[in-house]
């Protein structure tokens, strides 16, 4: 399993201990500085934070993965989350988008072609749900 940063091991157990005790839990089985692999889509993730609603928030970089662009998703079921290994050797890796506009650009593309949809049903492997209208913005 690849740890991937090293953390303040007294400075996170102070933090942890003033947390309500779902984040505890989730902080115990979910530690930071680890990378994770979300079970229904493969890609790698590290987290960011934690929600009482048994969630967390996700990176999902191009510095692990080979994807179009790098985003930050909230509403990630924390048991859709496994611990696993760094990225092999020789495997493609990077964001193929990394201007904001190009990503804007190619989101508002899936839109008008009716390729992504926001009105489905609840993201496969997810808490969090999709509802209809305009993407929000990147920020």
């Amino acid at each position: 399993m690849a740890k991937i940063a090293e953390i303040d091991e007294n400075g996170w157990a102070e933090w942890v201990s003033s947390r309500p005790p779902v984040i505890q839990e989730m902080c115990k089985s979910l530690p930071p500085g680890r990378l994770y692999r979300m079970k229904p889509h493969g890609q790698r993730v590290t987290i960011i934070s934690y929600s009482e609603n048994g969630t967390v928030t996700v990176s999902i970089s191009g510095t692990f993965n080979a994807i179009i662009f790098e985003r930050q998703v909230f509403g990630v079921a924390a048991n859709s989350l496994e611990e696993c290994d760094l990225p092999e050797a020789g495997e493609v890796l990077g964001a193929l988008l990394t201007d904001r506009s190009d990503i804007e650009t190619f989101c508002a593309t899936l839109r008008d072609t009716g390729m992504f949809k926001r009105d489905e049903k609840t993201i496969k492997g997810s808490n969090a749900e999709v509802s209809g209208g305009p993407l929000p913005p990147l920020d």
